[in-house]
């Protein structure tokens, strides 16, 4: 295959996620959206169906089934891999990159949670060094435990181009809330001019991605969890079947914004695979790719790097605010962010519903997929077109 028709096969998939959502909320509204639908940031909730006991019973089953596969890995066929360590890793202190990471995050978060006035200009923009600090907080963890390898010791230019491919890989579902009446919104978003906070909400974007590939390092740091999903069942999938999934995926996308109440998770599902299938159709490992020996540590740990990383930054968000109860009060944060989700809204954990976290599981594959798909169209040698790209 040509690399000019590899590039345009994802360039397509890329626009297909923006493209299709638009296309069933197009037909949603008879071809004539509301006045305020791209009203951007998002202030208040759209009206959504109340809570439905058989649909949050029939979902919290399926998410017990998925925690099912962490606890107890050898119910789905996984056996038990020993791999012995031989190798002495190296004493080394923590960076000097992880001290300067801690005070950024301290400090944010101590002027975010106790919900000071001053200075505005910092308060405001406190999520940058809120976000990025956590990422070299992990990454000086990385450092320490694997002897001196980490993303910024090795190869900080991949960071940096993972954090530029997330302002786009994230806004991507900034855009797609549109389709699906505001999943998510920021009560407290006209703080600042709607310029200025689409100007905002890139910039802090660039630590979302990050955040994902840290976690993925750190746990391969740990050998039981590291091995715990690499002798499983193996699955060959056809080129027939690959394509059916892959029709199926996309139709969904537009189905999510015809029927926004009943298929809004679509948009966090159908991605990475989307994303997945075609860059394995023009030859590019994925995460998904090793699924095929058995090894489904790459898919599973990287699915889980965001269910931490995301009840973090739900913690993070919290604190943020005052609440009464449920009921947020008031924030100095203009990117504070509330959900709106029909039939499974309560059993909140922070602002998220309980069976919400769920939905970071797919995100923490997509960012990989992104980040791959993204370097693979400007032609990055990246280290992450493998399982473990710093050896440890």
């Amino acid at each position: 295959m040509t690399i000019s028709r590899k590039i345009l096969y994802l360039l397509l998939a890329m626009a297909a996620l923006l493209f299709l959502p638009w296309l069933g909320g197009y037909f949603f509204y008879n071809g004539e959206f509301p006045a305020d639908f791209y009203a951007y940031p998002p202030l208040k909730p759209i009206n959504k169906p109340g809570f439905n006991l058989p649909i949050f019973v029939f979902v919290a089953i399926v998410c017990l089934g998925i925690t099912a596969i962490y606890i107890m890995p050898k119910w789905f066929g996984f056996k038990k891999t020993i791999v012995e360590n031989t190798r002495n890793i190296p004493r080394v202190k923590l960076p000097v990159w992880f001290w300067f990471g801690l005070i950024c995050w301290a400090i944010s978060l101590t002027f975010l949670a106790l919900h000071l006035k001053q200075p505005a200009w910092f308060i405001h923009w406190s999520d940058v060094p809120l976000f990025w600090g956590a990422v070299l907080v992990l990454d000086g963890i990385v450092y320490k435990r694997t002897g001196g390898k980490s993303l910024v010791a090795i190869i900080p230019q991949e960071l940096i181009g993972i954090g530029i491919a997330s302002m786009t890989g994230w806004m991507i579902f900034e855009f797609m809330n549109f389709f699906v009446d505001d999943n998510w919104y920021y009560p407290w978003g006209n703080i600042l001019d709607r310029e200025e906070f689409l100007l905002y909400a890139f910039i802090i974007s660039s630590g979302l991605l990050p955040l994902a590939f840290e976690w993925y390092l750190l746990f391969l740091t740990f050998p039981k969890l590291a091995n715990r999903f690499r002798n499983g069942i193996k699955i060959v999938l056809s080129n027939g079947l690959k394509n059916g999934i892959l029709v199926i995926s996309l139709v969904s996308m537009f189905a999510a914004g015809l029927f926004p109440n009943y298929l809004f998770f679509v948009l966090w599902v159908s991605p990475p695979v989307v994303l997945g299938i075609i860059l394995n159709k023009i030859g590019i490992w994925t995460p998904f790719d090793p699924i095929a020996k058995g090894n489904w540590a790459p898919v599973l740990l990287s699915a889980l790097t965001y269910l931490v990383a995301g009840f973090t930054l739900e913690g993070q968000n919290f604190l943020s605010a005052i609440h009464d109860g449920q009921t947020a009060l008031f924030t100095n944060d203009p990117a504070y962010w509330q959900y709106s989700i029909p039939f499974v809204n309560v059993a909140h954990v922070f602002e998220m519903p309980l069976l919400g976290y769920f939905g970071y599981l797919p995100f923490g594959v997509y960012c990989w997929v992104w980040w791959i798909a993204c370097a693979t169209l400007l032609n990055i040698p990246a280290k992450f077109l493998k399982e473990n790209p710093l050896d440890i």
